[in-house]
């Protein structure tokens, strides 16, 4: 199953890039026929190109579809109006009316087209459609299949187990590198016969092959030989019994985490028109950090998004810690009454769904009917609109955010301070310690292991905290108050960017991995320390 998952999605892959060689064919195509057409030269590209120059004879008046516009060149149709109950004739007008501006290329559903205008009025449109993907050579592979079994076995007997899994490794990566190596190859041969097109577009194209097959040769032969190895390790392994009860957990994982999270990052590298996904290798993610058409300080910018993203998470993770902590030094009182029912009433908030919360929470910052509002007006202050200004809107967001976060790090605190002996607070007290020494040398120490293990988490959680900034705030003003992840779905799902929104989930699970990785090393050290 994984050789053939590995197969589909590069067969997908070569199936785009297909579709971005058809691409600069038809850019190139509309170019030189504008060229040709203002130097008094018409030549028309054979088959499977399709040129078109469609002149406006209406320029002076409202556009009208059937008087104004007809065919200058065409296949078989020059001079004739363009017909409205055609789908052609239809998708020629569009291009048309887009190409006005300045030159246009977009992807259709049957292929690639680019509209150049020529002059006012006149504009040259060319399609090239989608070339079908060379289909993987089946009997190659399973050719190749057999023989790293062999190679396998040969190693295996002559390396031994520990230096074969070394030479698995380096031969996945010698694939890896030889893989890229071809594809960029092939991304040098695009742009060499894109230049050649140029002088010479009357020409049939030649059609490319496909990288997918560089890819898929290195790599499939040495992914069976790495799977091969793996079951015959775990079949000298005594823990084979335990592999077996885990096998049910290992697999739901990998069908419900694995690959979503293997097509989100696969996805990060094509980009989606009209149904249709083309690969655009790193254009994404430079798109993305490059940050060319906005400001810094613009809420649409990365940069800016990943402030507030960051603002948001240290005040929420400080408050959540701060009264949490609070709450939990309060409750573990002796003298205190009625704790049961203080514990119960301080977790309903966590107890209660967060999206509910969070449209009460919206409800209580209404400025017309609000609560808030309403407790301001009976203190004789203006009321305020939360949803108008930057600073306002995140305060909001914070509020509800803090509502919802402190309970669990209150749990976490009391269930860490009920370990710590009362012993220890009396000597420090007979040795003439105050509350604030007790704290700070007793407390917060013996708190750490338990209590940064939960910092991480409660970061890591507030960092994609998605519920509470799409419904209280919205994004509003202007999407200034949007964080990484509500940004990736607007991408996604309000622009229709899939590619783009899965290249900044990338972004955001680099982020919390660098992360992870520096806080494992900081709780390793603290867990050290106390042990």
């Amino acid at each position: 199953f994984a050789v053939l998952a590995v197969v589909g999605v590069l067969q997908q892959y070569g199936g785009s890039r297909i579709d971005r060689a058809s691409a600069w064919r038809a850019v190139v195509v509309a170019q030189t026929a504008a060229s040709d057409l203002k130097a008094g030269v018409r030549r028309a590209p054979l088959a499977p190109l399709v040129l078109r120059v469609v002149e406006d004879t209406a320029t002076d008046r409202p556009f009208v579809f059937s008087r104004s516009l007809r065919f200058v060149a065409h296949p078989g149709r020059a001079g004739e109006a363009l017909d409205s109950t055609r789908d052609d004739d239809t998708a020629a007008a569009d291009a048309y009316a887009a190409a006005l501006r300045g030159p246009v290329d977009f992807s259709t559903a049957a292929g690639h087209r680019a509209a150049v205008p020529i002059r006012t009025g006149l504009i040259a449109i060319a399609d090239a459609p989608r070339i079908a993907s060379p289909p993987l050579p089946w009997a190659l592979i399973l050719l190749a299949g057999v023989l790293a079994w062999i190679v396998w076995l040969g190693t295996l007997k002559v390396l031994g187990p520990r230096r074969w899994t070394a030479f698995v490794g380096a031969s996945l990566a010698a694939g890896i590198i030889l893989g890229a190596l071809f594809w960029g190859l092939g991304a040098i041969e695009d742009a060499i016969r894109a230049s050649l097109a140029v002088v010479a577009y009357t020409e049939a194209p030649v059609p490319v092959e496909s990288a997918s097959t560089a890819f898929a040769l290195p790599l499939l032969p040495l992914i069976i030989a790495a799977f091969a190895g793996v079951m015959s390790q775990s079949k000298r392994s005594p823990h084979r019994v335990a592999y077996a009860y885990i096998a049910p957990a290992i697999g739901g994982m990998a069908v419900l985490i694995l690959v979503p999270f293997a097509l989100g990052v696969a996805l990060a590298f094509t980009r989606h028109h009209q149904g249709e996904f083309t690969f655009v290798g790193l254009a994404n993610f430079i798109d993305i950090l490059a940050s060319d058409d906005t400001p810094i300080t613009a809420p649409l910018s990365v940069y800016f998004t990943l402030g507030v993203t960051l603002l948001w998470t240290a005040l929420n993770v400080a408050l959540h810690a701060g009264i949490g902590l609070g709450l939990a030094l309060l409750l573990r009182e002796p003298t205190l009454r009625l704790k049961a029912v203080y514990r119960v009433l301080l977790i309903v908030p966590w107890a209660v769904p967060s999206y509910i919360t969070a449209l009460i929470w919206k409800g209580m910052f209404n400025k017309q009917y609000g609560l808030i509002n309403e407790g301001l007006g009976v203190l004789g202050l203006e009321p305020i609109g939360w949803f108008s200004g930057f600073w306002t809107a995140f305060s909001a967001n914070v509020t509800t955010n803090t509502w919802l976060g402190f309970p669990f790090m209150m749990v976490v605190c009391l269930g860490a301070l009920q370990s710590i002996p009362r012993d220890m607070y009396e000597a420090a007290s007979v040795d003439g310690a105050g509350r604030w020494d007790q704290f700070r040398h007793i407390t917060l120490p013996l708190l750490k292991p338990a209590l940064f293990p939960a910092l991480i988490l409660g970061s890591i959680w507030t960092f994609n905290m998605f519920n509470v900034i799409y419904l209280v705030s919205e994004g509003q003003p202007n999407g200034s108050t949007d964080i990484l992840i509500t940004e990736a779905y607007r991408w996604a799902f309000e622009q229709d960017r899939h590619g783009y929104a899965a290249a900044y989930s990338v972004l955001i699970f680099l982020i919390l991995l660098g992360y992870s990785l520096i806080t494992a090393r900081l709780s390793k050290g603290i867990e050290e320390t106390y042990e």
